[in-house]
């Protein structure tokens, strides 16, 4: 059986010694290269997590025995959970060339496929000569996310995909924060005739990632988008930014059903998927803890994660009376008091 906890505890170790920053210090900073990273003071970062103490789930425990179903349909995949690995790559700078990007994609795509889940592909300073993304996706079933880089070099990379049949495409917007591209001025800001310009090059879904704001998540809706990631970049991309969770009910309340809504920043379990999924998420991404599963434990450890969440997201249901995803609102969660 695999030690969960002893996996995380190895990718922990392995990336304090992989930058060589001890405790926490390994992830501190934008510019603290290797490692995870966080902007500034981290307080972006910091409210992603503590966020989530603001909420408590209701139980509802007597009545007729059931087993929760946590099967879901986003974006034409048919998934075990709605949980997805978030676009990562950057992997020769971030993880000081412990593993390379391509074997480090191949491993999130297999894992997910593995456990009937989906991963992304990210882009990267790191990916801006050689994009294997391509290639992997036409051997896994995936997502692929590119940098907001200019038209021409985004034209380029969906032209590439499209080859291959992608079925789903996002443009990751935060990714101006980005140190290495937007020192290199690989990265822009995209107004709304731009990002209509993007969404003519690909007639499959396309999604924005990044979206902290209802107006922002209506500027997406108005130009075709079919979804939106609610996210800060993981308090990577600016400090003193919004969490997730402090935006999503709201955008969701006037887009469910209108767009597809992920979330991700700060989620690493399955409860916590629960509270997303009830404030009016669609879905969830997960980072950095899958980063720390397949440091720790390769393909196996990011399996167990994944299965870990699937079990205790069937756990929040089982215990809040939901039989199935569609059942999760927010009238099964209420502020913690």
């Amino acid at each position: 059986m695999v030690n969960f906890d002893k996996i995380i505890k190895n990718g922990r170790k392995k990336m304090e010694r992989l930058s060589g920053r001890a405790g926490n210090d390994y992830c501190s900073g934008m510019m603290s290269l290797p490692g995870l990273g966080w902007a500034g003071s981290g307080v972006s970062y910091t409210r992603n997590k503590k966020m989530f103490e603001n909420y408590q789930i209701k139980s509802q425990i007597i009545g007729d025995n059931f087993t929760p179903d946590t099967t879901s349909f986003l974006f034409g995949f048919d998934l075990s959970a709605p949980i997805m690995v978030a676009p990562m790559s950057g992997i020769k700078s971030n993880l000081n060339g412990f593993i390379s990007e391509k074997v480090f994609l191949k491993m999130i795509l297999t894992s997910c496929s593995k456990c009937g889940m989906i991963g992304m592909c990210g882009d990267s300073f790191d990916t801006t000569q050689n994009y294997d993304v391509p290639e992997l996706l036409s051997q896994n079933d995936g997502i692929a996310v590119c940098k907001p880089r200019s038209f021409d070099e985004i034209k380029k990379r969906i032209m590439l995909l499209k080859k291959v049949h992608v079925k789903v495409i996002g443009i990751d917007l935060d990714g101006i924060g980005g140190v290495f591209l937007s020192n290199e001025k690989k990265v822009f800001r995209k107004n709304a005739k731009e990002l209509k310009e993007i969404r003519l090059l690909y007639h499959g879904p396309m999604f924005l990632k990044g979206i902290l704001s209802l107006n922002d998540a209506q500027i997406a809706h108005d130009c075709g988008y079919d979804g939106v990631v609610v996210s800060n970049h993981g308090g990577r991309s600016f400090d003193y930014a919004a969490a997730p969770l402090s935006v999503l009910s709201q955008i969701a309340k006037t887009f469910k059903g209108k767009m597809t809504i992920l979330v991700d920043g700060g989620i690493s379990n399955g409860f916590e998927t629960f509270i997303c999924l009830a404030l009016g998420a669609d879905g969830v991404l997960i980072g950095r803890e899958a980063v720390y599963a397949v440091v720790g434990g390769g393909r196996p450890g990011l399996i167990s994660l994944l299965r870990k969440m699937q079990n205790e997201l069937v756990k929040a249901m089982l215990f809040s009376n939901c039989r199935k995803i569609s059942d999760i609102s927010q009238k099964c969660i209420e502020n913690y008091v």
